[in-house]
């Protein structure tokens, strides 16, 4: 027959049932996402286990701030009310008064007797036993049993408490700790994974243990897909296997403590990276086993910046040998690092005779002691000059360029300079020029010889007249007629000889409005059998300009040739459409006085992106062989040379306007 439980043994057993209950709860916990584990989960299932151990009115839970030094509550049962609010903080002022901020020292629990104003409870003074909840010199909180009649615990129920106690206590020790090793374990993994290198640690028997978040990026590899599998398998390319093992076995067996190779890697996408590895012995004092700590650098983008940069370096010497004028590249102490072969062919000497020698020496052959070469003071500036400048030590007028080479780093070592010969290319401006005005005869020439076909024709019709009857009273008028149409013949010619005789570049004051009708006069036969009607309208009061009269011509000649093409090209055949407009009026700007011309057609317009080019030597939207692409290029610089401005505006399929402005000196009449 079995024996029933004294009181004492029920408690107990009671006692028991309860704690195990809390202990089963906190293990469940533990099992949670780390994320989801909390302090306040283990205080709260603390107090509802002391209610029902301790049969009080209330458990509560709570914690001091050690930074804000005020009272934080963790937990209660029942939920508090605003008067248990007051008393809790009234005790936690007890525990600071009595321990301080961080009252490591309270181990022992307390009771205390405490007024509580504002709470209406039936009595003015309240019981409670105040419990500290700690382990191994940490303080996380404590528990505070509050009984109206007193709390009065015996030796089992203070045993049982001081059990729950000690449980919860190790309970919040023991994720306490969980978390701080996580915090330092993902802490620890951030630094490997951010780490720009690649990190693997391989087990004794070469298997990859782990692989860092660089190692997957530059493989193509997760760690969860390699761990376990052979590292020279991974990390190596099959050719290299077999000497990349050898090397870590030796490593193995051997006194060395570390590793160090290179090797070619196979990435997923079976894409080939340059790696070096350094590698260290890992000692695993527990097992008695060793293992590596590999470290991967990946060297596969500076292997092929150093070969950009060895290709680059190749080019950029064989442009600065192909370079047609004297280039020299000069140290800050103004000595010559490097020279072009047209920099000792200009300056008569061999390499050797130039490379090392100061760049004063060379460019002006020296200078009178105690006097600083002007040049000298542009070698190391962080700004581009240009100079135009005799140099003696190259036999002719440069235009010289002195540009700073500038390092990565902001530092300038070196100066490039660059002198272009202004004697060579005012030859070949000429020649570019003068091809351009002939181009432009040649087009005029068609249309000149029908214009000289007409008068001949009558002088030949007036002459036949008269031989046929010499006696013809209106003989006279004949010979007048003769006399006219050869002076129309000798003015045409003389027009044509004008625009094609070569004057160089000289000066003289001339006006507009003759430069225009004598243009005008050389293409009215072209434009009349093309049936384009050009009006001219240009204000009377234009002043006289000093220009180049026949530079001027062929700029105009060569934008009424374009309006030909255009036109002619929307309107095949004559019509009232096909209209070119030629304007003239005063303008100022920026305190100037400026002829502004305007060029008007109506044909076929430009597009904004052959805008951009039109001014480009060599470009051209006619078919080959209609034209050399120099037109409006040579046109750009004659006007730039008379001080002036040339621009165009287009409407596709509308319009195209070029406008030249011209500055009127106060000399050329205008004063």
């Amino acid at each position: 027959m079995a024996r029933s439980l004294s009181a004492g043994e029920a408690d107990q057993l009671r006692f028991f049932h309860h704690r195990n209950r809390l202990l089963t709860a906190i293990r469940e916990h533990s099992l949670c996402e780390p994320e989801e584990q909390s302090q306040l989960f283990i205080f709260q299932q603390c107090c509802a286990v002391l209610k029902e151990v301790v049969g009080c009115d209330s458990v509560w839970a709570g914690g001091i701030d050690r930074e804000r030094h005020h009272y934080v509550p963790f937990a209660s049962v029942p939920p508090v009310t605003s008067a248990d609010t007051v008393i809790q903080r009234s005790i936690a002022d007890s525990i600071k008064t009595r321990f301080g901020y961080d009252p490591v020292a309270f181990t022992e629990p307390i009771s205390l007797g405490l007024d509580a104003p504002g709470a209406n409870r039936g009595m003015a003074v309240g019981n409670y036993l105040v419990w500290p909840v700690g382990y191994l010199g940490r303080f996380y909180g404590f528990v505070t049993l509050d009984h109206q009649q007193g709390v009065v615990l015996d030796d089992k129920k203070k045993e049982c408490v001081g059990h729950i106690i000690d449980d919860i206590a190790l309970a919040i020790f023991a994720l306490d700790t969980a978390q701080k090793l996580k915090i330092e374990r993902d802490f620890n993994k951030e630094i490997v994974d951010t780490i720009q290198a690649l990190m693997v640690t391989i087990s004794p028997c070469g298997t990859i243990l782990s692989f860092n978040r660089r190692a997957e990026r530059v493989s193509g590899y997760r760690e969860r897909d390699v761990t376990g599998k052979y590292w020279v398998d991974v990390l190596i390319s099959p050719d290299k296997r077999l000497e990349c093992q050898q090397t870590f076995s030796e490593t193995l067996k051997g006194a060395q403590a570390y590793i160090n190779f290179k090797a070619p890697l196979l990435t997923r996408e079976g894409t080939e990276r340059s790696i070096r590895w350094h590698g260290s012995i890992r000692h695993n004092i527990e097992q008695g086993t060793v293992g590596l700590v590999m470290i991967g650098i990946d060297e596969t983008e500076s292997l092929a910046a150093d070969q950009q940069l060895n290709m680059l370096t190749a080019r950029w010497e064989k442009i600065f040998i192909a370079i047609q004028d004297p280039a020299l590249v000069v140290s800050n102490d103004s000595i010559i690092i490097e020279a072009n072969p047209a920099t000792c062919a200009a300056a008569k000497k061999r390499r050797e005779e130039v490379v090392g020698k100061k760049v004063c020496d060379i460019l002006h052959l020296g200078h009178g002691e105690g006097n600083r070469c002007p040049l000298e003071d542009f070698i190391g500036c962080r700004r581009t000059q240009i100079s135009e400048t005799e140099l003696h030590g190259l036999h002719g007028t440069y235009m010289l360029t002195v540009s700073p080479l500038v390092e990565e780093n902001g530092d300038i070592n070196a100066t490039l300079l660059l002198a272009r010969n202004l004697t060579e290319e005012e030859v070949v401006r000429a020649e570019a020029i003068r091809a351009a005005q002939l181009a432009a005869i040649g087009e005029l020439a068609s249309g000149v010889a029908h214009e000289i076909n007409n008068p001949i024709n009558g002088i030949i019709n007036y002459a036949q007249i008269i031989l046929d009857d010499p006696q013809d009273p209106d003989n006279t008028d004949n010979l007048y007629n003769i006399i006219s149409e050869g002076k129309r013949i000798a003015g045409i010619v003389s027009n044509l000889l004008a625009f094609a005789r070569h004057r160089g570049e000289e000066l003289a004051l001339s006006r507009i409005e003759s430069i225009i009708a004598n243009s005008l006069h050389l293409v009215a036969h072209l434009l009349k059998k093309d049936g384009i009607v050009c009006s001219v309208n240009i204000i009377d009061s234009l002043p006289p300009l000093m220009c180049n009269e026949q530079q001027l011509q062929q700029v105009f000649l060569n934008l009424i040739s374009n309006a030909r093409y255009a036109l002619n090209s929307r309107y095949p055949q004559p019509c009232a459409k096909k209209r070119l407009v030629i304007g003239g009026e005063m303008k100022q700007q920026d305190g100037r006085k400026y002829i502004c011309l305007t060029f008007t057609d109506y044909g076929i317009g430009i597009t904004p992106e052959i805008q951009e080019r039109i001014f480009d030597p060599f470009f051209s939207t006619k078919p080959k062989g209609e034209g050399t692409g120099l037109g409006l290029s040579i046109s750009h610089g004659l006007i730039r040379d008379h001080g002036g401005f040339i621009r165009v505006r287009s409407k596709v399929g509308e319009w195209t306007r070029f406008q030249i402005d011209l500055p009127v000196e106060a000399d050329g009449g205008m004063g």
